[in-house]
Formats: C-alpha cells, sequence, structure tokens
C-alpha cells in the first residue's frame, strides 16, 4: 500500500470516525429530550413517531399517512372497536 493510499484511508476514517461521534453525542441528547417528555407524561412513542415523519421525504410520510388511512377504515368497517370492547373502555374513562 502507498503512502498516498494510506494518508488517504486515514483521512476517511478520521472524518467518518468525527461523524460517529457527532451521532452518538445527538443520541445522547435525543433520548435527554425524550426522558423530559416522559417526565411530563408525554406518549414518547407517539412523540418519537411523529419526529420521524417530520424528518422523512414527502412522499413517504403520505404513503405512511394514506396507509394509515386505509388501515383505520379497514378498523371501522370491521368494527373492531366494538367487537374488542375497546369503546365500552373510552367511555369509562371520560
Amino acid at each position: 500500500m502507498t503512502n498516498t493510499n494510506r494518508k488517504k484511508i486515514r483521512e476517511f476514517a478520521d472524518q467518518i470516525a468525527d461523524r460517529l461521534i457527532k451521532i452518538d453525542d445527538e443520541k445522547v441528547e435525543i433520548k435527554a429530550l425524550v426522558d423530559a417528555a416522559k417526565e411530563q407524561d408525554i406518549n414518547t412513542k407517539a412523540l418519537l413517531k411523529v419526529a420521524k415523519e417530520l424528518a422523512m421525504e414527502s412522499d413517504k410520510v403520505a404513503k405512511a399517512l394514506e396507509f394509515q388511512d386505509q388501515l383505520d377504515l379497514f378498523r371501522v368497517q370491521v368494527e373492531l372497536r366494538q367487537r374488542k370492547g375497546l369503546d365500552d373502555m373510552r367511555e369509562a374513562a371520560e
């Protein structure tokens, strides 16, 4: 391996390592934000899903929302809530 190749490999490796360190730092910050939301009784599963959707490209979000709409329609058609007794649970909570 030539010195030029070693130098290029080292430069790339250093740049990638720097970015991986930044990613790890970001993950720590995200975890802190999620923990703070959890302490305020925010549904963190839903929060993370919406945050990921905000970061997605519009066409991917549109497909995901279209699928969710279709899924909701199917649930209504098979009367899922009624059949599983979930409407009764919702009314009791109110």
